[in-house]
């Protein structure tokens, strides 16, 4: 799995910034999570599209818990993974977001 900036650098797409990072990455594959996103504390798995349909409660939660706008260049310039860790902590901590999982019938 990469880890730095030069472990990534293959799978940029177009030309790095200052800092290293390339605006789009193409991730192979064999990298790519092959188990759902998350499961919840009643194993229920939550899945990319399960989040994707609630995302007005992920910018509304990542707004209100990490003071993070979702939406602001700067951190749309940030690497994926971190943003990523943030919006699947969501499923495991009170927040807008597992209550809408929750309703849509995870009984936890």
């Amino acid at each position: 799995m990469p880890v730095t900036l030069e472990d990534w650098a293959p799978y940029g797409i177009g030309t790095p910034d200052a800092d290293g990072l390339y605006p789009d990455y193409r991730i192979p594959a064999n990298l790519k999570p092959a188990a759902p996103a998350q499961s919840t504390s009643s194993g229920r798995q939550v899945w990319w599209s399960d989040i994707v349909t609630h995302w007005d409660c992920v910018i509304a939660d990542l707004a209100d818990k990490y003071r993070l706008d979702l939406y602001d260049p700067a951190v749309l310039a940030r690497p994926w993974p971190g943003v990523r860790t943030l919006i699947l902590s969501l499923v495991h901590e009170s927040s807008r977001l597992r209550n809408a999982l929750i309703k849509d019938g995870d009984p936890t």
